[in-house]
């Protein structure tokens, strides 16, 4: 089944426009909650010297108190402006793909892009700026575009791209992997000399980012800076700035959560978020898996081997924050953008024919033992469970959220009627 381009770009036109406008109410009513780490994340501020992922916080510092607003209400307008603008890029890259329903399947899964409104403590957080910078670059590095833009691309905007979101730089091979594709007719010894010499300030935003630290004395000036101009405390992951600082205490921090709930609680978790992954993924894994490269990179024929080597330094990061949900969303996310640019720019063929071949096979199967008799309503059922019926969590430790589909329209409403009522001033 695959969708024409008119009906396809109305259905993803109406989905984007309505993820878009719960985003901006959700992100409005969450900027009045004292306690929500999304905004404890974007007071982090330069005040007390540099720190990672204090650019934003410091920008709308100094644009509430020049113009004499909330500092909440600024970070209200730059969090909405951001994501509503990775929304747009996102239609804007896949408006001229043509989705038949494996890749509707892999686009409407729930660890991609509903992923933020099922769990809102990830609303907005900051890799938005890695997802907005991934698909910026896929954009300039079209296969009939010249090699100069995507290199000055890395060599100027990756580093800014870092400094906003510092693990970025796990996820550098994919940049790495368009360059190499860019040039794969140029000397393998030009090719490592070019990609060496782009990454380096890239690579230096990291370790800047990374190693930095903000002192004690820097992040109290922090900390008394937002009490005075705007009273506000920094709680959360502002918070932790003054003491989960260096790397090593992240990771320590969340082997100590994976052994916490009992002696077996590590395999626990570990089994839960494989299955959340591998289901979650389960779409874009059988893309890959029935995929082949047009052309010749490092010997690689299909597409298997080289997204795990893609993904080598993935589980670090993982290591370094208990929020696994976000794991699993950042990792898909960063897996599904760069297939699909190999998909658009015609560097892989993709055997519709034996990945239907395989979902026919168990679709037969359930209709045989099952109340079922069509495909197509067996179809329809099977999305509607997969793609709102379910959402990973996004602490380490907690269960599988069910119904996204249906919770997150039901909490708008209940939200939004008393302020309905308030502001037309409606008896109760």
């Amino acid at each position: 089944m695959t969708l024409n381009n008119f009906n396809q770009n109305k259905y993803l036109k109406i989905y984007l426009v309505t993820l878009a406008a719960l985003s901006i109410y959700w992100l409005y009513y969450k900027s009045s909650v004292g306690n929500d780490s999304t905004i404890s994340e974007w007071i982090i501020n330069y005040q007390g010297g540099f720190t990672r992922r204090g650019l934003p916080g410091e920008i709308a510092f100094h644009l509430a108190k020049y113009f004499d607003i909330s500092l909440r209400f600024t970070i209200f307008i730059f969090q909405s402006t951001t994501y509503v603008l990775y929304l747009y890029l996102v239609y804007l890259f896949f408006k001229k793909i043509k989705l038949n329903l494996i890749f509707i399947f892999a686009f409407f899964t729930p660890i991609f892009l509903i992923y933020h409104l099922a769990e809102l403590e990830v609303l907005a957080r900051k890799e938005i700026f890695m997802f907005i910078g991934m698909i910026w670059f896929y954009q300039i590095s079209k296969k009939d575009s010249g090699n100069l833009n995507p290199l000055i691309w890395i060599f100027c905007i990756l580093p800014l791209v870092t400094i906003l979101y510092e693990p970025a730089a796990f996820y550098y091979p994919f940049f790495a992997a368009v360059l190499i594709i860019k040039l794969r007719n140029f000397h393998i010894f030009k090719i490592l000399i070019s990609l060496i010499i782009v990454f380096i300030p890239a690579l230096v935003a990291s370790w800047l980012s990374a190693f930095e630290l903000l002192s004690n004395d820097g992040f109290e000036m922090m900390k008394n800076s937002l009490k005075e101009n705007f009273g506000e405390e920094c709680y959360m992951s502002c918070g932790l700035m003054g003491s989960k600082k260096e790397a090593i205490v992240h990771i320590s921090h969340t082997i100590q959560k994976l052994k916490e709930g009992g002696e077996y609680s590590i395999y626990i978790y570990l089994f839960r978020y494989f299955l959340i992954m591998f289901i979650g993924s389960l779409p874009l894994i059988l893309i890959i898996a029935f995929s082949k490269l047009k052309i010749k990179i490092l010997n690689f024929n299909y597409l298997v081997y080289p997204f795990i080597l893609l993904n080598l330094f993935v589980p670090l990061h993982w290591l370094m924050f208990l929020d696994w949900g976000r794991a699993v969303n950042i990792t898909y996310v960063s897996s599904f953008l760069f297939l699909f640019y190999l998909y658009k720019n015609n560097y892989i063929d993709v055997d519709e024919n034996k990945i239907y071949e395989k979902v026919n096979f168990y679709f037969d199967l359930i209709i045989k033992y099952s109340f079922f008799k069509s495909k197509r309503k067996l179809t329809i059922f099977i999305f509607i469970i997969y793609a709102f019926g379910w959402s990973p969590p996004t602490l380490l430790s907690a269960d599988v959220n069910s119904f996204p589909g249906y919770r997150i329209p039901y909490k708008t409403i209940k939200t939004s009627i008393p302020k309905v009522k308030n502001f037309f001033q409606l008896p109760k």
